[in-house]
């Protein structure tokens, strides 16, 4: 029984230190495609921190998924979108130092994203966002230069404070 753990924690540890030097030394996918991903132009390397480049990234819907109307879920959509972005940004400043997807398509969303030298920008549909990330402490200060909600035409600047530990989120803006 101790031969088996032992054999089964070594392969382990092997696996890891592959997938890290594979990482480490970066990887460069030009095309893959399965039933429900597409990529193109993919590359993943680890430095410090993750570097994340893709010219293309699909993922296609389920056939078997029951399709809503898109018209009536489209303003909740963007203000979900907009939540998920905010609760994310520290994990991204954490653990991400590079990212920049030219075309990310969700179910028809078509999205640009670029995160890089603690700038962040995202264009969609839905919304436009560029802001400054700044860490101070265990405070992330995201300095919005422009949030567009392009539903309801509303521009928002400001700062919004998270702070990692608490959760807790301090938005001071204004609207226009």
């Amino acid at each position: 029984m101790k031969k088996k753990i032992v054999y089964a924690l070594l392969v382990l540890i092997v696996f890891i230190s592959v997938v890290f030097l594979v990482l480490k030394n970066g990887i460069l996918i030009s095309h893959i495609q399965f039933s429900f991903l597409n990529l193109e132009q993919l590359y993943i390397k680890l430095d410090k921190k993750l570097i994340v480049r893709a010219k293309n990234i699909t993922f296609n819907e389920d056939n078997n998924a029951s399709i809503q109307d898109d018209k009536n879920v489209n303003s909740d959509f963007a203000s979900k979108e907009l939540l998920n972005i905010t609760k994310n940004l520290k994990y991204l400043y954490t653990f991400v130092e590079e990212i920049d997807i030219q075309n990310f398509n969700i179910k028809d969303n078509h999205m640009r994203i670029l995160f890089k030298n603690d700038e962040f920008f995202v264009d969609n549909d839905l919304l436009f966002l560029k802001l400054a990330l700044h860490r101070e402490g265990k405070e992330i200060n995201a300095d919005i230069k422009n949030l567009l909600l392009k539903d309801y035409n509303l521009s928002i600047d400001g700062n919004l404070s998270i702070n990692a530990k608490s959760e807790f989120y301090n938005f001071k803006g204004q609207a226009n």
